[in-house]
């Protein structure tokens, strides 16, 4: 039985803190009948509450979070009642303080019975002090934990089962696709679906280069680029600007071609986890394809080898030696250099020295001459060329046994690791701060979260392959005539070849890098001394070379 108002004040209670907040019923019904459920509860509480004559304040939580942690109204809430700024709860039910975790459960559990506070219903009222209203605050908030367990386990299983059957059932349809209510699966949208089959045209055949019909081979970052400067095709969010890592997500989503997965993560104490593969539902032909499996093949081949593509921007040529060379003494990236100098002589004149050198950015490490290495492997080339087929055999196979063995040349990888892993272990307690304090909503914080996990798991796996034991030695089956035949044929291209563009590609098309070990320092016009440690790709060996 409740309470009246004259012993309500006799217990000390001058000031109730009505709660309102609406459950998962009440957004059903919202949704089935149009029925603002909170404004309904605002008036049951107030011709509960007006009559005692106390004065009440009334605190509205619009969302339906299961957790403290995302609603900030009740956070205020638990600090007023902390306070001592009330001495009373009034809720139409017990279970809407709360349904979520048991640490939750215990958090309102010790405030009510540490502070005293009365637990007010339109039923009855609830004193924490009263060992049988005590029992019945416990019951009440088990049983709204162990109900919602129950019903979300039911939903989930509902869920797991329609995905089984190739259902959608994450939500809105994504971009690409149309949700049929009628059928329970994705319809292709063939206006959204020509965007993505553009993009994955101009990643694997290369996006336009002039008015030529040419087109120029870019990785995924300098693609997003493009995309955002020279084409009118905007993110699935409707966003111009096109983020690199975004683009890659796209060009890697198995749903354009069909595969639908679920149940792939699990939330562990408020953070987001992989589940192991075998939890994992897979399901095939689950949707219409919007990307052919050899362009698929294409585009996921290219985003795995991009290890020794150029790194220049999308507005930007590279030049000869882009991308290839890679400094023996620290594993650093080399790069072009070019500057021009003015002098003037005693005569007046003033004359222009171009200075052209390929250095590694690390300060006080190697720089050499950019046009004396350039020169250096074309002689490799001719050197190859003119052996014998025993000798060009034997020189090639110990050749291509470094492939793979960049690593002993990068001591670096362990520091980059570790200055990776901590980057992401800040932007990780970033987002976590933002989601605690109800800046992120639980859709933003899952995309934030998932796209730090998967950075850490490529750390982990390019750690795995870095801290791995030297390959295996693979036999090779080397036709010394098409070598050569390759050989001539690079040599010919390159002679021939105006543009600088053109010419890295042809580099690019026979060494898989190029690594450059400083002897002695160049004085004046004295030039470094230096060697060069040029592994060839394996394509150099097949009867066709593109150059």
């Amino acid at each position: 039985m409740a309470l009246r108002a004259q012993d309500l004040l006799d217990l000390g209670i001058e000031s109730i803190l009505n709660y309102l907040r609406r459950s998962r019923a009440d957004e059903e019904q919202e949704r089935r009948t149009g029925e603002d459920v909170l404004q309904a509860q605002k008036e049951l509480m107030d011709r509960v509450l007006e009559p005692l004559g106390i004065p009440y304040d009334q605190r509205s939580e619009v969302g339906s979070g299961d957790k403290i942690s995302t609603r900030p109204v009740f956070q205020t809430v638990i600090k007023d009642l902390q306070s001592g700024k009330f001495q009373a709860i009034a809720v139409k039910e017990i279970s809407r303080m709360g349904r979520g975790s048991y640490t939750d459960m215990g958090v309102i559990y010790d405030l009510i019975t540490d502070k005293r506070i009365f637990i007010i219903t339109p039923y009855k009222t609830f004193d924490p002090n009263n060992p049988s209203d005590l029992r019945q605050i416990r019951f009440e908030l088990f049983m709204s934990r162990e109900e919602f367990e129950t019903t979300r386990e039911r939903l989930f299983g509902g869920r797991v089962n329609r995905a089984m059957e190739g259902k959608w059932v994450s939500g809105e349809a994504p971009f690409g696709f149309d949700y049929n209510p009628a059928t329970k699966k994705l319809d292709i949208n063939e206006q959204q679906a020509e965007q993505i089959r553009a993009i994955f045209d101009l990643y694997v055949n290369g996006v336009p280069d002039g008015a030529n019909g040419k087109r120029r081979d870019v990785s995924f970052r300098a693609l997003a680029t493009y995309l955002s400067r020279h084409t009118v095709i905007c993110t699935p969010k409707g966003k111009k600007n096109w983020h690199p890592t975004y683009l890659k997500g796209v060009l890697q989503n198995e749903r354009f071609i069909g595969i639908l997965k679920f149940r792939t993560t699990k939330r562990v104490n408020g953070k987001i986890e992989t589940r192991p593969e075998e939890e994992h539902i897979i399901v095939h032909d689950a949707m219409p394809r919007i990307i052919d499996q050899e362009t698929w093949d294409k585009a996921q081949a290219k985003i795995n080898d991009t290890a020794h593509k150029p790194r220049t921007k999308m507005d930007f040529s590279p030049c000869e030696l882009a991308g290839l060379c890679v400094c023996y003494k620290c594993g650093g990236r080399m790069v072009r250099q070019y500057s021009v100098q003015k002098y003037e002589k005693q005569t007046g004149d003033v004359v222009e020295y171009h200075k052209e050198f390929l250095w590694c950015t690390r300060p006080g490490c190697t720089f050499v001459k950019y046009r004396s290495v350039e020169e250096d492997l074309l002689d490799v080339l001719r050197y190859f060329k003119d052996l014998s087929a025993d000798r060009l055999r034997e020189e090639l196979v110990a050749n291509l046994a470094q492939d793979g063995q960049q690593n002993n040349f990068i001591p670096d990888v362990n520091e980059y690791i570790e200055q990776r892993a901590k980057e992401l272990k800040n932007r990780m307690n970033f987002i976590f701060e933002k989601y605690e304090s109800g800046r992120y909503t639980d859709e933003m914080f899952d995309e934030r979260k998932a796209e730090i996990d998967k950075g850490l798991a490529e750390l982990s796996e390019l750690e795995k392959k870095h801290n791995s034991e030297k390959p295996e030695s693979k036999e090779y089956k080397i036709d010394v005539d098409v070598v050569r035949t390759n050989l001539n044929s690079l040599l010919d291209a390159y002679a021939e070849a105006e543009d600088k563009s053109d010419r890295n590609r042809i580099m690019r098309s026979v060494f898989e890098h190029v690594t450059i070990e400083l002897i002695e320092r160049g004085r004046g016009r004295i030039p470094s001394k230096y060697n060069i440690y040029p592994v060839f790709k394996k394509g150099l060996t097949d009867s066709v070379i593109l150059v």
